[in-house]
């Protein structure tokens, strides 16, 4: 009996079985299987971190397909409480403000990327199992690995798109220069890449969530920047009726970590203070040459400056390094980008920074319609409720092609939008 990697079917027999059940709309529970079991193991996931699929999935327009299906986000606006106050006998009270909500909304845009093959491919594939041994014939594998690879471009354009949201504001678009890797290099390139299609979604934090980094910016040699950082965290929760102890989180981009949050010495002293009090592996240095020792370091590392501010005794919320790129198919060449804004951290609600809207892209919604002709076969997956698989047959003149899509309608929208606070560090208050 055959095995579903390493089978022991003739190629010919092989090719016919597995294309019948791939492309075929009789066989999507074979396509829903194979998508199913696909491991992701590349670093291209920065999204899932920040953001969680919503479970509702928007429709479209059908009779104006031209038009983007548009999402809507409510938020609780949170009144302000204050104390009771004293009443003459039998006089009236004064009410509370009510408590409401507020809306967002924006456009839900289509992403997708393709795998191609022809009938002679798929001829050229017979030929090559033929002349393997039956313990070499792992084509299921070189599937998967195919259906991983579209997958990752979709986790990549969601990475840059989580990236630009929590930065910018909410805001997202395909035109925006982004800093380009190795970091450092001034590029007006963007991540619209080789598609002519533009996307634009505009901030929508309020206005005065915008900081600046505080008295002096970070990277002054003697900026305190953990007071800094206080301050700001502080005067925003006292500004937003907010008890002290509501959870927030720090994102701070990997390299302003290292490149300034390390060489602060003000930092060098709370994770020297925590190292200290707390540090459950304490390294006692001894100065042979002195004769003295201490717990105290001049250099400390970004996993200890994570532990402090994730300790009792720190003076800032808890930090979430952030570290993502991603790669962009340019018209002539390929590059990589991070949609992280330059020197901007962002002050949040502890957790999850808000959804991924979704909506049926209008390839689904046809192909389902009864419409597509008889000599086109096809068959469709999904892949974490949002992204559609879809694998279609398709007259090449003469013989077939083969083709394998991936496409999906989606936008990470903010949902706690007037507690998101972005800091430009390289500004002082004016």
């Amino acid at each position: 009996m055959a095995n579903a990697l390493k089978n022991f079917w003739t190629p010919d027999e092989t090719i016919d079985r597995l294309y019948s059940k791939m492309f075929d709309a009789n066989g999507v529970g074979y396509l829903q299987q194979l998508v199913d079991t696909i491991d992701i193991d590349e670093n291209a996931n920065f999204w899932t971190e920040h953001f969680v699929v919503e479970g509702n999935e928007y429709d479209i327009d059908i009779s104006d397909t031209k038009k983007n299906p548009a999402w809507t986000v409510r938020e609780r606006d949170i009144r302000v409480v204050p104390m009771a106050d004293p009443m003459a006998p039998l006089s009236e009270t004064r009410q509370l403000e009510r408590e409401g909500y507020s809306e967002h909304t924006g456009s839900i845009y289509g992403y997708g990327k393709g795998l191609f093959d022809t009938s002679m491919s798929k001829l050229e594939m017979q030929a090559k199992l033929a002349q393997m041994s039956p313990e070499d014939r792992s084509l299921v594998t070189a599937m998967q690995r195919g259906l991983a690879d579209l997958i990752k471009t979709h986790n990549l354009r969601l990475s840059n798109m989580a990236a630009m949201t929590l930065s910018y504001g909410g805001a997202y678009n395909t035109t925006t220069a982004q800093d380009i890797v190795p970091a450092g290099q001034s590029s007006t390139l963007t991540s619209q890449g080789f598609s002519g299609v533009t996307v634009q979604q505009s901030p929508y934090i309020p206005l005065a969530n915008f900081k600046t980094a505080g008295t002096k910016v970070w990277s002054d040699a003697t900026c305190d920047i953990p007071s800094q950082m206080q301050k700001i965290e502080y005067e925003f929760k006292v500004a937003n009726n907010l008890d002290e102890g509501t959870p927030f989180e720090w994102d701070i981009p990997y390299d302003i970590i290292t490149n300034v949050l390390l060489n602060n010495s003000y930092f060098v002293a709370e994770v020297n203070r925590y190292l200290r009090l707390e540090a459950p592996d304490k390294v006692i240095i001894y100065d042979s040459s002195a004769g003295t020792s201490s717990i105290d370091t001049t250099g400390i590392t970004w996993s200890q400056l994570v532990a402090y501010s994730r300790s009792s005794i720190s003076k800032i919320a808890p930090i979430r390094v952030v570290r993502e790129q991603q790669t962009v198919q340019g018209i002539t060449t390929y590059y990589t980008v991070r949609g992280w804004k330059p020197n901007t951290v962002v002050l949040r609600p502890l957790g999850a920074a808000g959804v991924v809207v979704h909506a049926i892209p209008e390839w689904a919604k046809l192909l389902r319609s009864g419409e597509v002709n008889q000599n086109v076969q096809w068959s469709m997956a999904k892949w974490n409720n949002f992204l559609y698989i879809i694998n279609k047959v398709v007259p090449n003149g003469m013989l077939k092609s083969y083709h394998t899509d991936a496409i999906g309608r989606y936008a990470t929208v903010l949902n706690e939008s007037k507690y998101h606070v972005c800091v430009d560090i390289a500004t002082a208050d004016s």
